[in-house]
């Protein structure tokens, strides 16, 4: 593409991806959309991954490298923001990898739709299970921001990566420090919210590299953090009065702490603490009077039968997800 198109900024958070980094570059740099600012952001990684960065940062001069004490993907991320260029932003994770078009496609979805923002489906990947980028269904969806609210978890909501930022869009929004999950959705939701239009491309563009060993492939008490997020935004929509989205999340919380319940019940024997608390949230969110006749009597089915109501809420949530991506 010619270099007067618009400048894209592509943020890559860096740290302990020695064996995974030089291919996730490679599928960015070959990406065949060419005006593109490409940010590595050394997050103080111990490895050779800071000089693996200087090393991209001269053989492509539209690479920068930005190193700084480690401080977690978030900030990261925001070291990334506060320097880059162009008018549009995307996040690429330093242990994944995106299909050559990735960053093209999303462009033309935004210009020929008139949104700030699009996205594409992720699929999960691994040693033994490659990528498979299917070329041939790259259909679009236009998206109200109230249905990718409502359905935020099926729509890819929480994620940063696979999506495509206009800056005024992003308009100062930063990630949260601190928190070791949820942070992503912290970040996304508001300026998702915000959002008339949303081009959604069915097609699994970016690859998430599965990793058992990760903070999301192993059980651990900081994954409670992502509660904090969900209360943020039920706080955010019952200020907003969108009681659709309210009510969506009312239940999405709800089913997160039941799951919470069920992975500490499994995986952390005899932690009657955090069995306690998650129980009180789960009375504290039953008892308020602000949600739907609809909501309160699915509420009631799940304090009566949790492990139910879980499976059956997360097998909802999958089936919508492949009805969005036409799958």
């Amino acid at each position: 593409m010619p270099q007067e198109q618009p400048l894209i900024s592509v943020i890559v958070p860096v740290y302990k991806v020695e064996a995974y980094l030089d291919p996730c570059v490679e599928s960015i740099i070959n990406q065949t959309y060419r005006n593109l600012e490409i940010i590595l952001v050394d997050d103080g990684s111990p490895d050779r991954c800071p000089e693996m960065c200087d090393a991209w940062a001269a053989k492509d001069l539209r690479i920068k490298v930005v190193h700084k004490k480690n401080g977690g993907a978030s900030d990261a991320r925001n070291a990334g923001l506060d320097v880059f260029l162009g008018d549009y932003v995307t996040f690429i994770d330093a242990d994944d990898l995106v299909a050559s078009d990735m960053v093209e496609v999303l462009f033309k979805g935004c210009v020929d739709n008139g949104a700030d923002v699009s996205m594409c489906a992720l699929q999960n990947f691994s040693e033994n299970a490659p990528c498979l980028d299917g070329r041939n269904s790259s259909a679009e969806k236009i998206l109200s921001g109230e249905f990718v609210c409502t359905q935020f978890f099926c729509c890819y909501g929480p994620n940063p990566v696979s999506k495509l930022f206009k800056r005024s869009a992003v308009n100062g929004s930063r990630f949260i420090l601190g928190r070791k999950m949820g942070e992503d959705a912290a970040f996304t939701y508001p300026i998702l919210y915000a959002q008339e239009r949303i081009c959604f491309v069915q097609r699994s563009m970016y690859f998430y590299r599965s990793n058992p060993s990760s903070a999301t492939g192993t059980y651990s008490l900081n994954q409670l953090d992502e509660l904090k997020t969900l209360q943020e935004m039920l706080s955010f929509y019952e200020e907003k009065n969108e009681g659709k989205i309210y009510n969506a999340m009312v239940l999405e919380y709800f089913a997160r702490i039941v799951a919470h319940e069920h992975k500490i019940e499994k995986n952390l024997v005899g932690d009657i603490q955090n069995l306690q608390l998650l129980a009180e949230q789960k009375k504290q969110l039953a008892h308020k009077k602000n949600f739907s006749m609809k909501t309160r009597m699915l509420l009631t089915f799940g304090l009566l039968f949790p492990d139910v109501f879980r499976v059956l809420f997360f097998r909802r949530q999958t089936r919508l997800k492949k009805e969005i991506r036409g799958v």
